[in-house]
């Protein structure tokens, strides 16, 4: 039996441009969790000293970088709708596997043997959730595929929850357009943020989220299309409410992670991680508009870098790996955040930014090159 799906609602025109634009900025959010030397985690588990390096430190890692991960799964949902009226369910998935899961099996893979191997051969304690060396199929297979373990390339588990949506896509769609169940589910959805619930109904692979905040950005995409919302703000007054309202939120949240003891609190720091986030959608929808509201220098910029930011998004932890790696080579352990820890973060964002325009448009002209002499 064949679905009708369509429901006639088109995006603004600007909805493509303001993507396009605030892509690349949350991807360089994302980026701030994987900087390895920035240990916020011992802050956090601590009531450490409140001092401005610590509310840096995890202003960045705890609440700035996971601004990114539900505001680009929302913009899945988002479009996700608009795909499925226009290919239909079948070819929606097929395309997705290949913008998903191939980047999630050859970035893995690449990463296992450059990386994860011959770490483990020198270090057993080199990611000691995965077992790689000696070789072990089950254990390849988990850290190339994100099977129930966070992949080789850390980051990566994005692809696989997010192929997940997709695959739950039609269901979701279903459920948004029923009147009052719609807004049910956003609740039970919010209760498995909160408490870190991974499963979607079973726990069972590909079922099984290792955020679960993904898929409910992704159900709020659905249901803003469904209620036929633009994700650009006109008003920019409300924008720039958004967006103090976030830096506000994540300011105060990041003194609260330093000076109180999770273990001690919680429930507190489960529930204070999703208003970030909740707030941090809010402030980068927020930046969106703005961005896309009065285009400057600034707007133009990121849209030239908008189609590197996925190659950025793969490629990112093997250049602040061996960025690290070199640098420790050279000079002593940055400290955080004077001016050889400022600068160890500024070259090293700049570095696989760089790297990421480098590799994709190599790999464009390479492409170029072959189908020329097809």
């Amino acid at each position: 039996m064949k679905i009708d799906w369509k429901q006639g609602f088109v995006p603004a025109s600007d909805t493509s441009a303001a993507i396009r634009m605030i892509r690349p900025l949350l991807i360089l959010f994302i980026t701030f969790a994987h900087l390895f030397m920035l240990d916020h985690i011992s802050r956090m588990n601590i009531a450490a000293e409140l001092n401005f390096d610590n509310w840096l430190m995890v202003f960045l890692k705890a609440c700035l970088a996971k601004s990114g991960v539900p505001l680009l799964s929302l913009i899945s949902g988002y479009l996700a709708v608009v795909s499925l009226e226009r290919y239909g369910y079948g070819k929606v998935v097929l395309k997705k596997a290949v913008r998903l899961v191939w980047p999630l099996f050859w970035s893995n893979l690449l990463f296992i043997i450059l990386i994860t191997y011959p770490g483990q051969a020198q270090d057993p304690n080199f990611r000691p959730d995965l077992q790689i060396y000696p070789f072990n199929l089950l254990g390849w297979f988990q850290a190339t595929f994100a099977f129930y373990r966070l992949p080789a390339n850390e980051p990566l588990y994005f692809l696989k929850d997010l192929y997940t949506c997709f695959l739950l896509l039609p269901l979701l769609l279903v459920v948004s357009r029923i009147r009052y169940l719609n807004v049910a589910v956003i609740a039970w959805m919010a209760y498995k943020c909160i408490y870190l619930k991974t499963d979607f109904f079973i726990e069972i692979f590909p079922l099984w989220f290792f955020r679960f905040d993904i898929v409910f950005a992704f159900y709020v995409g659905i249901l803003l299309n469904t209620w036929q919302k633009n994700l650009v703000i006109e008003n920019r007054n409300i924008s720039k409410g958004l967006l103090v309202l976030f830096l506000s939120v994540a300011g105060l949240a990041s003194v609260a992670y330093v000076v109180l003891a999770m273990p001690e609190h919680p429930d507190f720091f489960l529930w204070t991680d999703f208003v970030v986030k909740v707030s941090g959608v809010a402030g980068c929808i927020g930046i969106m508009s703005l961005l896309t509201s009065r285009q400057g220098w600034l707007s133009r910029g990121l849209s030239r870098l908008s189609p590197f930011a996925y190659t950025l998004f793969l490629t990112h932890v093997f250049s602040f790996t061996f960025f690290t790696r070199a640098y420790l080579h050279f000079f002593p352990v940055p400290e955080f955040f004077r001016f050889s820890g400022c600068m160890y973060i500024i070259l090293m964002l700049l570095t696989a930014i760089t790297v990421s325009i480098v590799l994709k448009t190599a790999w464009e002209g390479l492409v170029a090159k072959v189908r020329s002499r097809e």
